[in-house]
């Protein structure tokens, strides 16, 4: 019985943890474009000498990434407050039904 309630505890605070873990990730998800951007910067200023055109398409697309995404998060909000704004339409009651009649009994069923 004890081990039982050991693994359980054990279980619950492994969903605890992954839970803080998952919630902290959300929250810290628009860096993800900035670090990329920052990475890549490091990278065109180390190879200054060199033309390469792949670091400038890389920053050029995360940049171009970056604007969409801040252009549908703007595009949602505004989906989602005009939602809330919304009246919510008035539906008439439902009419009563009658009640159905007993169904007769059948000869030979008890």
């Amino acid at each position: 019985m004890r081990v039982k309630e050991n693994l359980v505890g054990a279980m619950s605070a492994v969903i605890i943890i992954l839970g803080a873990v998952g919630v902290a990730n959300a929250q810290t998800g628009e860096t993800k474009g900035a670090q990329g951007l920052e990475s890549v910067e490091k990278n065109i200023a180390k190879d200054k000498d060199s033309d390469n055109h792949g670091l400038t398409t890389a920053r050029q697309k995360i940049e171009d990434n970056m604007a969409r995404k801040a252009a549908k998060t703007d595009k949602d909000k505004a989906r989602h407050d005009k939602a809330m704004r919304a009246e919510k339409a008035e539906r008439p009651e439902k009419a009563d039904r009658p009640e159905r009649p007993d169904r007769p009994e059948r000869a030979g069923r008890s």
